[in-house]
């Protein structure tokens, strides 16, 4: 029985791996649409990835979005990748990191403003 559970789980993992890994090609082919089309139908199995699988998950997502000019998906999305780079700078390689920082910039940010900013403190009311 755990032999077939184990086996069960392997392969839904590397499914998702898979599905994640032709959805950034996909990317990579300037295949926008059916790249999004893929993060899409991803997302369900991506959302249970490690973190920094997940955080990769979200820069590409984010990325596709963005060259498809859907600035409210994209800044979602690279806003996650970057809170996530925020947390852990070494959560992505080199050439990941400069992805996400060029799109970043891209979206009219600067490299050290972090991704979702605290919400402003409210003065407290006067006194009545």
């Amino acid at each position: 029985m755990r032999l077939v559970l184990s086996l069960a789980l392997l392969l839904a993992a590397s499914g998702c791996h898979s599905a994640l890994a032709d959805a950034i090609d996909t990317y990579t082919d300037a295949q926008y649409p059916t790249a999004a089309a893929q993060f899409r139908k991803a997302e369900p199995t991506a959302r249970k990835l490690s973190a920094p699988e997940f955080a990769r998950y979200a820069l590409y997502r984010g990325l596709t979005h963005l060259a498809l000019g859907d600035a409210s998906a994209a800044s979602r999305w690279v806003g996650y990748a970057k809170q996530s780079a925020d947390r852990d700078p070494y959560v992505f390689d080199d050439r990941d990191r400069g992805a996400l920082l060029a799109a970043w910039r891209s979206m009219g940010h600067m490299p050290g403003e972090p991704a979702f900013a605290a919400p402003p403190e409210v003065p407290p009311a006067p006194p009545p």
